[in-house]
């Protein structure tokens, strides 16, 4: 049973995670695909990359990133490392019009996916780019050719260990005007088991990243119409410990996820 298309969920005081929030469709085509992004112009394999430049450390990206004022659409970019050198960027329209993820590599390509939300049927679209950063500057800026954010300006350093019992509670998300919710249990271990009422089940794991304020996500998502999809990503929390916002790909990529949670 899919959620309606492109539901707003909440919008005040978690601007500290990664914006407000949007659905369309179902977590995997059945119960939670929601908004994300930034709009990428460019259009290209999701390989390796096309382009390429100055040689650079994708983890000293790491961080929140946020467009200037005035820029329309409003985007915010929260950028984690990962274990084989190349960093994840996760994109967020702040009208939740579009997802875009991206991979950034040492020769400062940026590869991914960008999906259109607002599209009831939408599925990922390969996009490729070049981030340019300006590390040295005060503040810290970075921008991404063919993105119509402009330059990005970082927030917060994401330095800051994630704590693994903040994310410990009962969460839950309503979504499309109070008509649908989704309600996550997570252990201390991290552990998560939920379910959502159009009839789809949860389980996997939200694990804090040892040197970032971020949590590792995973789960997969069981429906009633016998559809099943592995999901992962990354969670933040906003400054108050009791707004969680989740965003994540299925592993295919074909879809992608965010939402907000509420304890």
């Amino acid at each position: 049973m899919a959620l309606k298309p492109l539901m707003t969920i909440q919008t005040q005081t978690h601007m500290q995670t990664l914006v407000p929030i949007a659905i369309a469709r179902k977590f995997s085509a059945a119960a939670l695909t929601l908004a994300l992004g930034g709009l990428l112009a460019a259009c290209g394999g999701g390989g390796g990359g096309d382009a390429s430049g100055p040689t650079i450390d994708p983890a000293q990206l790491k961080g929140r990133w946020v467009t200037a004022a005035g820029v329309a659409p409003a985007t915010t970019a929260v950028v984690v490392p990962e274990a084989n050198g190349t960093a994840s960027a996760w994109l967020l329209a702040q009208d939740a019009s579009r997802l875009v993820k991206l991979v950034v590599r040492s020769d400062s390509s940026a590869n991914g996916k960008s999906y259109a939300l607002g599209q009831a049927n939408a599925t990922g679209q390969a996009v490729t780019g070049q981030v340019n950063a300006a590390l040295a500057a005060s503040p810290k800026t970075i921008a991404f050719t063919g993105l119509n954010t402009g330059t990005l300006t970082q927030s917060d350093a994401l330095a800051t260990p994630a704590v693994q019992t903040e994310v410990q509670g009962n969460w839950s998300a309503t979504l499309g005007g109070n008509a649908q919710t989704v309600q996550w249990s997570l252990a201390a271990t991290g552990s998560m088991t939920g379910s959502s009422t159009t009839g789809c089940s949860y389980t996997g794991n939200v694990a804090a990243m040892a040197s970032t304020a971020a949590y590792s996500v995973s789960f997969n998502e069981s429906c009633a119409d016998g559809s099943k999809t592995a999901f992962s990503g990354v969670g933040t929390l906003n400054v108050a410990k009791n707004g969680l916002t989740v965003v994540v790909t299925s592993a295919d990529e074909t879809r992608g996820t965010a939402v907000f949670f509420a304890k």
